[in-house]
This record gives C-alpha cells, sequence and structure tokens, in this order.
C-alpha cells in the first residue's frame, strides 16, 4: 500500500496543496514551523480520523476559513487505485463568523446545520466512523510518541485502542458501548449515593440497585470483550517490538511490555470466564462504588508497563532509550497491522534522525526498506544520500511557509 496523491484544502497552514509521491521514500525538509509535519498529520488522518496532535477538528482549520478537506489517493498490494475524503466543515460554514466557540464534535456527528464531519470511500459516504477502519493504513512516528512512556496510562490505552480498532472495527464498536454504558453506570451510583442519603424509601431504593444490576451485567459483557483482545493483540505488538529493538540496538537491549488488566481476571479462563469474574468483582466492590459515586473498575482503568532491559522505562530511561522504545513500538504496530491485513502500512517519521546515531538509522531504514515512508527533517543530508542510493525514483520535497517544491 502507498500514497499516491495527497490533495488539502484549507488545512493548518495549506490553503490548498496537490502533491504526488514516490511509492516507497519520500523526504519533506525545512526548517521547523514551515508546514512539514502538517503533511504527514493529514496522511495519519486518513487511517483512523484522528490527528496525532488535537483532537479538534475546529483547530485543523487553516486561520480565517470555515472548513478544511483532504482528499487522498492510494494504491493496494493490488494494484487496485481508491479514494478517501474527509472534509470537516465548522458550524459557521456559509454563514458569517461569530464569537461563538465552534463545537468539537470527534468523534461522532452533530446535528444538520451543525459542525459536521463527513469521511468519504470511493466517492461514497460512510455512515459510520468504525467504517473508515482497515481502508487505509498508516503509522506515524513523532515526538509526541514519547508521551506514550512519560504520561499517564491513557496514552497507553489510546495507542493500544487505536491499533486494534483498525485491525477489528468490532473491537471499536465496542470500545463506544462500554463508554456509554459506563458512562450511565456513573449516573445510576451517584443516583443511588445521593437519593440514598435523602433517605430514599426502601422500595425506591431497591428499584435502582436492581437497575444497577441490568448495566452491570452489560458493563462486564462489553469489558471482557476489550480486556481478552486488549491481551491478545499486546502479545502480538511484544514479540514483534522485542525484534525491533534487537534489530535497532544491535542486540544490547530488551523491552516487555506488561498488560496490567483488572484485578482477579485470570485471562486463560477465556471471555466467558473473564465476564463471570468481571460480574462478581462489580458486585463485591458495589457499596465502595456507591459511597465514591463512580466506577473504579474495568479495563478504562488499564494500563501497559514498558520494562527497558529489566527496569521500568518511565522511571529509568534516558531520553535517547525512551525515543527507541517508542520507535521499536512503531515498527511493531506495522508488523501487526500487516499480518492482519495483509496489506504494507505507510509509515511516517516526523524528525526522528536527529536523534538517531548513524547506525540506527542504518538500521532502521533496513527494517522498513519495502514500505512507503514519509520522512521530514531539517537537515537533508542526514538522509538523503541513504534513501536517493537506494532508489533513485525516491522524492524530496522542501517545504517553506506552506510552499512545497520538489528537488
Amino acid at each position: 500500500m502507498y500514497v499516491k496523491r495527497l490533495q488539502l484544502k484549507n488545512f493548518r497552514n495549506y490553503p490548498d496543496l496537490d502533491l504526488e509521491f514516490a511509492p516507497q521514500h519520500n523526504v519533506l525538509w525545512g526548517d521547523n514551523a514551515q508546514g512539514k509535519t502538517n503533511i504527514l498529520e493529514a496522511i495519519y488522518l486518513m487511517s483512523c480520523a484522528r490527528s496525532h496532535r488535537t483532537s479538534k477538528d475546529k483547530e485543523l482549520i487553516q486561520q480565517g476559513q470555515e472548513f478544511y478537506q483532504i482528499d487522498l489517493n492510494y494504491v493496494r498490494t493490488n494494484g487496485a487505485q481508491e479514494s478517501l475524503t474527509l472534509r470537516y466543515e465548522s458550524e459557521f460554514y456559509g454563514q458569517p463568523v461569530g464569537d461563538k466557540a465552534l463545537a468539537d464534535i470527534f468523534p461522532s456527528q452533530v446535528a444538520k446545520g451543525k459542525a459536521q464531519r463527513k469521511i468519504s470511500s470511493q466517492g461514497l459516504e460512510l455512515e459510520r466512523l468504525q467504517d473508515l477502519f482497515g481502508r487505509f493504513l498508516a503509522v506515524i512516528f513523532a515526538p509526541e510518541d514519547l508521551m506514550l512512556i512519560k504520561k499517564g496510562p491513557g496514552e497507553r490505552r489510546r495507542f493500544l485502542d487505536i491499533l486494534i480498532s483498525q485491525l477489528s472495527p468490532s473491537y471499536f464498536r465496542q470500545l463506544q458501548i462500554y463508554q456509554k454504558l459506563l458512562k450511565q453506570r456513573n449516573h445510576i451510583l451517584k443516583d443511588i449515593r445521593d437519593k440514598e442519603k435523602g433517605r430514599l424509601s426502601a422500595e425506591s431504593q431497591q428499584m435502582l440497585r436492581l437497575n444497577l444490576d441490568i448495566w452491570d451485567q452489560q458493563l462486564a459483557e462489553a469489558g471482557a470483550f476489550i480486556i481478552c483482545k486488549r491481551q491478545e493483540i499486546l502479545e502480538e505488538l511484544t514479540r514483534a517490538a522485542q525484534e525491533a529493538m534487537q534489530t535497532l540496538s544491535a542486540s544490547q537491549e530488551t523491552i516487555q511490555l506488561n498488560y496490567q488488566k483488572p484485578s482477579q481476571i485470570d485471562l486463560s479462563q477465556g471471555p466467558e470466564g473473564v465476564q463471570a469474574a468481571f460480574l462478581n468483582r462489580l458486585a463485591q466492590i458495589r457499596e465502595d462504588e456507591i459511597f465514591r459515586g463512580y466506577s473504579s473498575y474495568g479495563p478504562h482503568r488499564d494500563d501497559i508497563e514498558m520494562v527497558l532491559n529489566g527496569l521500568s522505562a518511565q522511571n529509568y530511561a534516558s531520553q535517547g532509550q525512551q525515543r527507541s522504545l517508542v520507535l521499536s513500538l512503531k515498527v511493531a504496530e506495522l508488523a501487526v497491522l500487516e499480518n492482519h491485513c495483509e496489506e504494507k502500512p505507510v509509515l511516517l517519521l516526523d524528525d526522528v534522525m536527529s536523534e538517531l546515531d548513524q547506525d540506527r538509522r542504518t538500521r532502521l531504514f533496513d527494517l522498513v526498506s519495502d514500505k512507503q515512508v514519509f520522512l521530514t527533517c531539517t537537515d537533508l543530508d542526514q538522509v538523503a544520500q541513504k534513501l536517493l542510493a537506494k532508489n533513485p525514483e525516491n522524492r524530496v520535497f522542501h517545504v517553506k511557509a506552506g510552499q512545497v517544491s520538489q528537488s
């Protein structure tokens, strides 16, 4: 799979951009803050409808405009050419722009006449976001990805959830169901707590608790599916990441990814056993959760422990080691996607070369030599000679103040 053509309209600092790319390696070079990363961001958006830098579509619109549009043409391994279009229109589109803040709609759509986000494939609008997953595959490595190690569990869960959603649209659907159930259950927990404090009648209290039984059953069902799928894919991701780290570090470093699942869950019991254990634990801690007024147990609190050379990467790894670990994760993500989807994903590398020594750069290029790669840099000498030597058809683009020229 490779990107053949990218067209941007009112996206970030590009009022109108039309580029065609080489099937293998494409280098975007220039000074900082010129728009190199914006091109990678636009490509990545077409794989999962989520920017790696913001969750707010309004921030992607060029200043002074009321919509943005991305058109992507790509070629599959079998030679089939396909297209995707993503268009976001602010709630003020076609109207005078006022002071009212734009609606943050990600990832759902809103009513007609408000801000709208539309995704089309082959000219046909997709009704659901999950219908996008698996069509175009891309993996991005950017400076922001170091937050996978430095920040809290939410970053690591999000990384794993996006990966699994591309492999399995049903997983994304279960995530949506789980979040809706969780929100409703939290509301009921608060309702029981507040109304019991108000000396609600015993009959009313019993009715609320019976209602909670129903939500617990549904939450356990969706939660068990998510937990089992996370463990399955994380095991595969770990093996691929270990191989990638061995290559990048010349066998000098090792990594391990440990799934920190909810307590009292035995994954060897399978989905039904996990669901039963989940439901049992909810019953055990019910009074405590009522007192707290929120759900304290479930996959929404999971984490991934990242271990480098036997020690916590978060606490002991240097900046360079953390970068190598995350880069290994991204290479592993490529491998997992390719294994499940039978397509070679596109790799987007944002400002990675300046932090790697020459040996690691060489080993990285060897790892991804069979895939289309987009690479940004400020110093062309770091990459051009090696890339152009591999294939004279590879392309180099100079980016300056939102203007892109091939060189």
